[in-house]
């Protein structure tokens, strides 16, 4: 009994520590922290409030990330004005922060190249789906003194149909880390695309590029106001071979 009563006093006496470091190095603005220790990224964002495009508070198909830069292929991005977190470094910098950490893209296209694997087909292969080491996502504040975070899919739904009607469900996407936008110079700004999308550097890739594309709704009610200070977390599980 004596082993595990050491144990379990090891753990409590670790948790607190864990709970005092909870929040990590933060990012200034304009730049980006690479937490080898952590095996993560952290960047600077601010909330944007998107109304009217797509996928705001509304069930519909998007292509275009939650999360993305303002900046990206040496000028604007071409999508910032989607993103409700937009992140205040190009695209390009997030991709060599990950790419630092060791995080590894395996399949990657340009836009138009990822348009010949479009959909789903008899013909349909592994290389159809951008792929590379997963990762996860969140975001977190601070709101009353206290740190609030959220993994990335909590802020999202999804709607499916099921015998012909619309069911709504938690959204479930497996998010890779491709390196398309960058390596390709896609220049959109998209970080983390809730399809499989050629223009950004980490895709949602449960279905083979661009089709079929998920039915989902962003809630803006989750999210502190426009012009709030958050950071987004980005933590790969590197794969070592």
């Amino acid at each position: 009994m004596r082993p595990a009563f050491l144990s379990a006093a090891l753990f409590l006496s670790v948790a607190p520590l864990l709970a005092d470091n909870a929040v990590p190095a933060l990012p200034k603005p304009g730049a980006v922290v690479i937490d080898e220790l952590r095996g993560e990224v952290i960047l600077s964002a601010k909330i944007q409030i998107p109304d009217g495009k797509p996928c705001i508070n509304e069930y519909g198909e998007r292509i275009q990330a939650f999360a993305g830069c303002a900046t990206a292929a040496g000028g604007d991005a071409k999508m910032a004005g989607y993103f409700v977190f937009l992140v205040d470094v190009p695209t390009e910098d997030v991709h060599a922060a990950l790419i630092k950490l060791g995080c590894k893209p395996r399949v990657h296209y340009s836009i138009q190249q990822g348009k010949q694997h479009q959909g789903l087909k008899p013909t349909t292969t592994p290389t159809d789906y951008l792929q590379g080491d997963p990762v996860a996502l969140s975001v977190f504040w601070q709101k009353d003194g206290r740190w609030v975070e959220k993994p990335y899919q909590d802020f999202v739904t999804e709607r499916v149909v099921v015998d012909g009607k619309p069911v709504e469900k938690p959204w479930t996407p497996h998010f890779v880390f491709h390196g398309s936008g960058a390596l390709h110079k896609s220049g959109t700004g998209c970080l983390a695309c809730p399809c499989d999308c050629a223009g950004g550097i980490i895709a949602d890739n449960r279905n083979p590029l661009y089709e079929p594309k998920p039915m989902v709704k962003f809630d803006t009610s989750k999210v502190p106001p426009a012009g709030t200070q958050v950071y987004v977390r980005i933590r790969p599980t590197i794969t070592k071979e």
